[in-house]
């Protein structure tokens, strides 16, 4: 940069001299690649020098930038880039007295030099923690923050060991802790958080980003140890901000499904191969739900207790049940209502076990997961479950090929416990049970969900379920109690 050209950025009390660099590091903090960021930078020089400007307001020079940053990298990058402090503004540290003093990287490197770090090492350190902190939306931030994110920095960079040496040194660890109702002391994780947050329907980065938001926000209160009640409101905080009302509402659902007043009970129908017990044990994972039945199991219990000259439906897979009903000379062709019979009749035989699973499980207050091929709409009877929240799903998969493919999938998951070749032999009547559920489903108002790409399939069952308990709390509002922040506020 020619040093005769530059022009000055003036902030609220001073002035200084432009930066090429300072901005690039500034557009890097907004995930810019250092490529893209020099390019940008270049561009915002090459703006106000022919206009021949020697002073320029840094709130002028910012708005400018980010104009830049929007147009070539549309509006998130924007909001990123506009969310952390703003080039040639200085960070400020707040220390125990409640002094404000400029944050200094020349200092931090130093003491991380002490530490043993070479001058490259330590220099490339406090960089990266100058950039963090930037991200995180503050230009005044606490000394335990400022320890918190070194000691991120270091493990990032040289493992665990090396993280652990550095708190030692401090005299104590850089660890937020969050303290549940019960008393109970666990870690904060951004992870758990994040994925809480896809939960809702938002996306990854966004979910990670609004996680590291959240913890820069609750170690600004100042305290290691915080009552969850804190880690919920910030994020309603964020949520409210970032994603609107509606997502707030569903934090609150999620959250309430997880510690419901009433129990949950999920019902997976759908035909072999569509990937039902995969979805149970994501549902059941991200709602943290405690039980998973599969019909599958109750079938095979039925059938130690029922001889197969009593029942021979039930001894058989639920697209062969219809041949049952056939003598040992005949051999037809699958035809559809055949073949929708003898299914029907296996899964008459489970109706009165699954609704005595369920009815128990509504008794003891105890969320379900339920899935198989078994649970079809309008079968069992639903309507004296007044006590819980019940909600129905069946998957499909329209495209024959695609269907097909999961059974070679599920031969891999099971250990070839089963075989990918018994089910395409009789993929004809797995499609005829499938047009049959998926019939049933939409004569009963039950939602019908494509069994695509998983992620976008859990996600699909999550909105599901989160309406309806939405649409359920919406009718009943008598039955709507306060969250627990809410009620300790």
């Amino acid at each position: 940069m020619r040093v005769k050209n530059s022009f000055k950025v003036v902030r609220a009390d001073d002035k200084v001299t432009f930066n090429l660099g300072t901005v690039v590091e500034s557009l890097q903090g907004a995930g810019l690649l250092t490529d893209e960021a020099i390019r940008l930078a270049r561009a915002l020089e090459k703006h106000y020098r022919q206009k021949n400007a020697k002073e320029v307001k840094l709130a002028a020079l910012v708005n400018t930038l980010g104009e830049l940053v929007e147009e070539a990298h549309g509006p998130d990058a924007a909001v990123r880039f506009r969310g952390q402090p703003p080039p040639f503004a200085p960070l400020k540290v707040r220390d125990e007295g409640g002094a404000e003093v400029p944050f200094s990287r020349r200092n931090l490197a130093g003491s991380l030099e002490k530490q043993g770090y070479s001058f490259k090492e330590a220099s490339a350190l406090a960089r990266q923690i100058e950039q963090e902190l930037r991200r995180g939306g503050s230009d005044l931030i606490t000394p335990p923050e400022l320890a918190r994110q070194t000691a991120l920095a270091v493990g990032a960079r040289y493992g665990h060991e090396a993280r652990a040496r550095f708190e030692a040194a401090q005299g104590q660890p850089s660890e937020l802790w969050v303290r549940q109702r019960d008393g109970v002391r666990v870690p904060y994780s951004r992870g758990i958080l994040a994925q809480s947050l896809m939960a809702l329907g938002l996306g990854p980065e966004l979910s990670h980003q609004l996680a590291k938001r959240a913890e820069v926000m609750l170690w600004r209160l100042g305290e290691r140890e915080l009552p969850v009640s804190a880690v919920r409101a910030s994020v309603k905080r964020l949520l409210l901000q970032e994603a609107g009302e509606e997502f707030v509402r569903r934090y609150e659902l999620l959250r309430a499904l997880r510690r419901p007043e009433r129990p949950l009970i999920i019902l997976i129908g759908g035909a072999p191969g569509v990937g039902k017990s995969n979805l149970a044990s994501a549902l059941a994972y991200r709602l943290g739900l405690p039980r998973i039945v599969s019909t599958d199991a109750i079938r095979q219990a039925l059938r130690s207790l029922i001889s197969p000259e009593l029942s021979p439906e039930l001894h058989t897979s639920s697209f062969t049940a219809w041949r049952a009903e056939l003598l040992p000379s005949e051999n037809p062709k699958p035809k559809r209502k055949r073949v929708v019979r003898g299914f029907q009749r296996q899964v008459q035989q489970l109706t009165a076990p699954l609704h005595a699973i369920i009815s128990r499980s509504v008794e003891e207050a105890s969320s379900i997961v339920m899935e198989g091929i078994h649970l079809v709409p309008g079968f069992i009877p639903l309507d004296g479950f007044e006590g819980a929240t019940v909600i129905e799903l069946v998957l499909t998969v329209s495209d024959p090929e695609l269907h097909q493919s999961y059974f070679g999938v599920r031969e891999v998951q099971t250990h070839s416990r089963r075989h990918r070749e018994h089910y395409l032999a009789h993929f004809d009547e797995i499609r005829m049970i499938q047009d049959f559920c998926a019939a049933q489903a939409k004569a009963e108002g039950v939602p019908i969900i494509e069994a695509g790409n998983f992620d976008t399939l859990v996600e699909g069952a999550i909105e599901h379920i989160l309406n309806a308990a939405l649409a359920e709390r919406t009718e009943s509002p008598s039955e709507e109690t306060l969250t627990p922040e809410l009620a300790e506020s």
